[in-house]
């Protein structure tokens, strides 16, 4: 990087001013629309595949990768092309000069060949071509700051972004069918490296810790690579194309190289395979087991697939000790379910609690013959999931990791059993009377359903008072989709195994129930959730944060939920594509209301962005029309950011600071960084925002609501509110608190609120879409 960079500069630059110009590069690219779309083309291409080839087996992969490449070949194209021609209209330009309206005008003119483009290809495209503009106004900004080479760093940048997008897709289908390139974090590792000066390693970024029930754990991902990874380590790479100017930037090349050799992307793409390989197997042991005696060693086989699998299996690894004493036990317990004599009544049971109720549309003959033993294989996994999720210190004491495998045991039998087999201190969701049931047990991606849903009135208060991923509240999300609370709903409860994603759920449940069922309407099933919704804590899972901020990263055993509307009719969830050749820009229809602060203590400026749903902006712009505007709009407003200061102290990313760190400047993002800082700074620091910006948005209500009312009629879907604080008092000792030098004056300062007293100014924009800052 430095070499492109020096270059520019004409000498040596310090290394700070290096890593600030790869930071505002890798935050001017980052997009939220941009992981959706890659999101939602992933989804498109599962779907593709499972219309055309139903069998998920891992011997059928190399017919699904057939159907997944031509299914994405024209996406592809279309994107190349419309990138060339990109870098041919910009070539030779002198784009520093330009004004922002200019530089718009001359973009404008290049148009994408979208006839025979998918829908979500068209969002990706769409999605692409907004990152793609983010590039070029980056690189004209900056070539203000680092010298009159922009048409070099410009250069270099696109053409990086044009290499960069092949793999990218490659990527997408890996991941379409079930394989999962070992290498994916490289790039952004090295982009972490440069600006955090750490290189965490693949244990670290994917064993996480958390609380539950007074104990600390670590929790492996379902899959260890997702495609918030993926598009986050694509825009590292881009970051550092558009920076060094030489277009052979290390992220570039290690992102563009990952994928080049067929037979090391094979070679670490196996895990979920040879687990669904190890899984069947297993199924077929317990099928035809005749004692107790037969299924230790069928245990003992499955054992290392899965650890394998498991990104924090190596807690399991390495110790035969335990292993097999693990083997043993399960193959005792469950060995007394296994044999003609004994599976008959247990069958009965399954099929009575289970299979009729969750298959009552469309009865799946495979479920109800291998319903004995697939639930036991469940009870099996879930058993040393768990136990490879326990402490190191209970595994090194016989009594103890005896104890955490009953404990494991007990916990898996209560989510998998029949309840009427089950005693009173085992059972979980004992008054929902169901059982969790694998769906797609055989395949690379299955997951379980739990086979009662029952009916339930959900309130404005309850659905305000549960959080959803990022920290958005279930309200908002229900009423983005057009619910009017209280509604009347069945609810949905569904599990994680090793292989799961929301997107596959999603589209399986779709296509058995005959309903328009989006990942983005499945919800973290919480203990908190549990609790207002079905009256069970018990029936939610804890997880760490880390899997309650994006859909695209969820945890192997995590819950969740899905409300079906039963006396209202819910808005289509869609992404952004449009169909006739057109893209359209802006919010996602669907997408919830939600809000973000971003804190630079680096110019003293704090930026506030609220995103109100298109429902809610409709509301809000008629009210506005009919000159209610104080009387809708400044409470929309307030409530609006209130319910954004809630979810400061919950670490849900709503909050992100940039702060001058040691030797260079960084964004510091959850949880590197706010993690550092006491809570009762970040409660004065919002109490104080609170004070500066409700009077702003009383004048702007009362002065300047029709620009909100003219963003409102923008085909755009919602409208962002932004609040721009500049020359904000009290940000240089939050930035020491990010640094970890506030002296006790300076806390407490912070904490009373004195270091805020000076007034700054606030300016506030509307703009159409949803705009994060």
């Amino acid at each position: 990087m430095g070499r492109g960079l020096d270059a520019v500069r004409g000498g040596e630059s310090p290394l700070g001013e290096q890593d600030a110009l790869l930071e505002n590069a890798f935050e001017a690219v980052r997009d939220e629309a941009f992981d959706e779309a890659v999101s939602e083309l992933l989804a498109e291409t599962e779907d593709a595949i499972g219309q055309r080839f139903s069998d998920e087996s891992p011997a059928t992969a190399g017919e699904r990768e057939r159907i997944a490449s031509a299914h994405l070949a024209p996406t592809q194209f279309a994107a190349e092309q419309y990138l060339e021609r990109l870098n041919e209209t910009l070539a030779g330009q002198d784009v520093e000069s330009l004004t922002e309206e200019q530089l718009d005008e001359l973009m404008d003119r290049v148009e994408p060949e979208l006839s025979e483009v998918s829908p979500a290809g068209e969002q990706f495209i769409g999605s692409l071509i907004k990152k793609a503009r983010s590039a070029v106004s980056f690189v004209a900004k900056a070539a203000k700051t680092v010298g009159k080479a922009a048409g070099g760093l410009l250069t270099a940048g696109l053409k990086g972004l044009l290499k960069l997008v092949r793999p990218l897709l490659k990527r997408v289908l890996s991941f379409a069918i079930g394989r999962l390139p070992a290498p994916l974090r490289a790039p952004a590792q090295l982009l972490a490296k440069k600006l955090f000066g750490e290189a965490e390693t693949v244990a670290e970024a994917e064993a996480f810790e958390a609380a539950s029930e007074g104990e600390s754990f670590a929790i492996s991902p379902a899959v260890s690579h997702d495609t918030e990874a993926l598009t986050e380590s694509f825009d590292a790479a881009l970051a550092e194309a558009l920076v060094s100017g030489d277009g052979g930037s290390e992220s570039e090349t290690a992102f563009a190289s990952e994928s080049e050799s067929e037979s090391e992307a094979e070679q670490g793409s196996t895990e979920l395979e040879t687990l669904a390989e190890a899984r069947g197997r297993l199924i077929d042991s317990l099928a035809n087991a005749r004692s107790a005696d037969e299924v230790t060693p069928a245990v003992e086989q499955f054992i290392p697939a899965l650890l394998g699998a498991l990104r924090i299996g190596i807690n399991l690894v390495g110790r035969p000790r335990v292993v097999g004493f693990l083997a043993k036990f399960l193959g005792k317990l469950i060995g007394k379910w296994v044999g003609p004599q004994l599976s008959g009544p247990l069958s009965t049971a399954i099929v009575d609690t289970g299979l009729r109720l969750i298959s009552l549309e469309q009865m799946e003959p495979e479920l109800e013959s291998e319903a004995v033993p697939t639930m036991l294989a469940g009870t099996i996994e879930d058993t040393v999931r768990q136990l490879a999720e326990t402490s190191e210190y209970e595994l090194e004491d016989e009594s103890l990791m005896k104890a955490a495998t009953a404990r494991a045991f007990d916990r898996s039998v209560g989510a998998n059993f029949p309840p009427t087999l089950l005693r009173s201190g085992v059972q979980r969701g004992a008054q929902l009377g169901g059982r969790f049931v694998t769906r797609k047990a055989r395949s690379v991606g299955p997951y379980r359903r739990y086979s009662r849903s029952p009916e339930v009135e959900v309130t404005a208060a309850i659905a305000d008072g549960i959080d959803t991923f990022g920290g958005v509240s279930l309200g908002a999300s229900l009423r983005a989709v057009g619910l009017t609370l209280p509604v009347r709903v069945r609810i949905h409860v569904y599990q994680a195994t090793i292989g799961t994603s929301l997107r596959r759920i999603a589209a399986i449940e779709r296509t058995r129930n005959g309903v328009r069922l989006s990942s983005s309407q499945l919800h973290p099933l919480t203990p908190k959730a549990a609790g207002l919704l079905l009256k069970d804590p018990g029936m939610g899972v804890a997880v760490p944060a880390a899997f309650l901020q994006s859909r695209a990263r969820v945890a192997a055993g995590q819950r969740f939920y899905w409300l079906e509307p039963l006396d209202q009719m819910a808005l289509p969830v869609a992404g952004s594509g449009a169909s006739g050749g057109r893209i359209a820009q802006g919010g996602r229809a669907g997408a919830a209301s939600q809000g973000w602060v971003v804190v630079d203590t680096r110019s003293s400026r704090v930026i506030v962005g609220l995103f109100f749903a298109e429902s809610e902006t409709q509301a809000i712009a008629a009210a506005i029309r009919e000159g209610r505007a104080e009387a809708v709009l400044l409470p929309a407003l307030t409530k609006a950011y209130d319910g954004l200061a809630r979810r400061f102290a919950h670490r849900t990313g709503r909050l992100r600071i940039r702060a001058e760190l040691e030797q260079s400047e960084t964004t510091a993002r959850l949880p590197r960084v706010l993690d550092r800082i006491a809570p009762a700074a970040i409660s004065g620091f919002t109490v104080a925002l609170r004070r500066w910006l409700l009077p702003a948005f009383a004048t702007w209500s009362r002065d300047a609501s029709a620009e909100f009312a003219r963003a409102s009629a923008d085909p755009r879907n919602g409208v962002t509110v932004t609040a721009t604080i500049r020359s904000v008092p009290g940000l240089d000792l939050i930035r020491q608190a990010a640094a970890g030098s506030l002296s006790a004056a300076s806390l407490g300062a912070l904490s009373s609120g004195s270091a805020f007293r000076a007034t700054p100014t606030v300016t506030i924009l509307a703009k159409a879409g949803r705009r994060q800052p």
